[in-house]
């Protein structure tokens, strides 16, 4: 039986150097709520994407040491991605894209070549992240991209997406990604079944100075493999065994 076999690259820290402004927009926002700017070693230790998933947790924990009455407040998260949004704006990075990693077109070059079918996965929006790809010639490398209206920022989401749409007796889904969440939601998808089809998910930690989260971090969450460079991932990918 054939098995499809993706590739989902995570756009953050896989593709574009992202992690630099989120160490930015973070240390402008937390002292506002009576935190200490965050190292850029302590910022891996705790970084996920969007922003709401590790600022809005953080900033509520302080709250809730006050008060345990205190229920989750939307309009306090709400005010949060505001301030983010602003600081963001502030700095130029809403009209400004990251740059992109070095050696990225040539590692989806090859992993087309490989019979690897490239996945795009973001938080962000499709039309942005699209245009900022073509703009540097490497939007035609990726087959489709999973963005914010397909996860609902929800990173398991993501994947279930992909397996519901195209619908194959197998598919095997790479999930290559230096974010430690990301790691936990390809081990939490794997296995899944409908009828007769089955989803195989293998995560691999892309551990890199771009990467949310630092190495410790991402081997804590039990990925199948970890490589520190492009180079890597195809050998790194032909030694490991499909997973029961």
């Amino acid at each position: 039986m054939a098995v499809e076999t993706f590739l989902l690259r995570t756009m953050s820290d896989t593709v574009e150097t992202d992690i630099q402004r989120v160490h930015v927009i973070a240390n402008e926002i937390l002292p506002r709520y009576g935190f200490a700017p965050l190292s850029f070693e302590q910022l891996r230790k705790v970084a996920d994407g969007p922003f709401d998933l590790f600022l809005i947790p953080l900033i509520f924990a302080k709250e809730y040491e006050k008060d345990r009455n205190l229920p989750f407040n939307e309009a306090k998260r709400v005010e949060i991605r505001r301030q983010a949004l602003e600081i963001a704006q502030s700095h130029g990075y809403d009209v400004t894209p990251p740059e992109f990693i070095d050696g990225i077109e040539k590692s989806l070059k090859e992993s087309k070549e490989a019979g690897l079918r490239n996945i795009l996965m973001t938080t962000g929006g499709r039309r942005y992240k699209h245009q900022a790809m073509e703009k540097a010639g490497i939007g035609g490398y990726f087959d489709e991209i999973v963005d914010r209206d397909e996860t609902y920022y929800a990173k398991e989401q993501g994947l279930y997406y992909l397996y519901r749409k195209h619908k194959p007796a197998q598919m095997r889904l790479i999930l290559l990604t230096g974010t430690a969440s990301y790691l936990r939601a390809g081990n939490n998808a794997h296995g899944c079944k409908v009828g007769d089809s089955y989803l195989e998910v293998i995560p691999i930690a892309f551990s890199t100075e771009h990467s949310y989260n630092d190495e410790q971090t991402l081997i804590a969450a039990q990925p199948r493999g970890l490589i520190h460079g492009y180079d890597e991932l195809l050998p790194t990918l032909k030694g490991l065994s499909p997973l029961a």
